[in-house]
């Protein structure tokens, strides 16, 4: 400056304040713009975590349901009088909640589980066990409608078990080793036939919480068959005939009273 003239003020604090304005406008969208991968990373986390908790509740209440199901329908009614022995001993039997949303997985899951019975895949083979008397003798796969919505028909069960059988049973060479059973709410004995008329307890002898296809292993047939139990094939008639003087009402309400657990 020039001696005796005062500096002009107004420029230099101006200047400097519009400066720090523009910063400080600045800092929260660099800021901001470093956070927005790290809060997407954390969200995928929780989605996961969350997802992954949602699943295990699911299959847990599919499971609970379906053991219900098995000790007060089944044996509480007497349908079969060889699951008692199976249900008390925990290892031979498996109740498994599907994550199957669609065929292909479900024929991954049912040959696995098939190949875990008898001994040639699964957890035997992974383990290195070949301890038969570990290996479950019946297992009871549980479809998840949430996740597989074709599935509340019967009638699409039963059309994905001729592929199951194909692709999980004979494919695999397990023909002579393993049947499959099929269950499931709307079940009927007669699956193809024009729905008229009233609804039929007797279909209850086949119906479960949840649509449910049980492996069930050939050799435990032929031990039933060779047990000398009394008239083992007028069996499923029997039943049919104590649950139709039960009726409709009575049935359903034990059926919807295992989804309650």
């Amino acid at each position: 400056h020039q001696q005796g003239q005062e500096p002009d003020a107004s420029q230099g604090p101006k200047t400097t304040m519009a400066s720090l304005l523009r910063a400080s406008r600045q800092l929260p969208t660099i800021h901001m713009r470093a956070l927005i991968p790290s809060l997407a990373s954390h969200r995928r986390e929780f989605s996961a975590v969350s997802s992954a908790r949602s699943r295990s509740r699911n299959a847990d209440r599919l499971i609970r349901a379906t053991r219900k199901w098995l000790e007060d329908v089944v044996i509480g009614q007497r349908l079969c009088p060889f699951a008692p022995p199976v249900l008390s001993e925990p290892h031979k039997l498996r109740i498994v909640a599907s994550n199957a949303s669609n065929e292909d997985v479900l024929v991954e899951e049912l040959t696995a589980e098939a190949g875990l019975i008898v001994g040639k895949l699964g957890e035997c083979e992974a383990t290195g066990s070949s301890d038969r008397r570990r290996r479950p003798e019946t297992t009871l796969l549980v479809l998840d409608t949430a996740l597989f919505p074709e599935m509340s028909t019967f009638r699409t069960l039963v059309q994905a078990s001729w592929r199951l059988q194909s692709d999980s049973i004979h494919a695999r060479g397990f023909e002579s080793d393993l049947q499959i059973v099929l269950f499931h709410p709307e079940a009927t004995h007669n699956t193809y036939a024009a729905h008229a008329g009233e609804e039929d307890a007797g279909d209850f002898t086949i119906r479960s919480p949840y649509p449910t296809i049980h492996l069930l292993r050939e050799v435990d047939v032929m031990s039933a068959v060779k047990s000398g139990y009394k008239d083992l094939e007028g069996l499923p008639g029997r039943n049919r005939t104590r649950l139709r003087e039960e009726g409709v009402e009575v049935c359903r309400e034990r059926l919807d009273a295992c989804q309650k657990t």
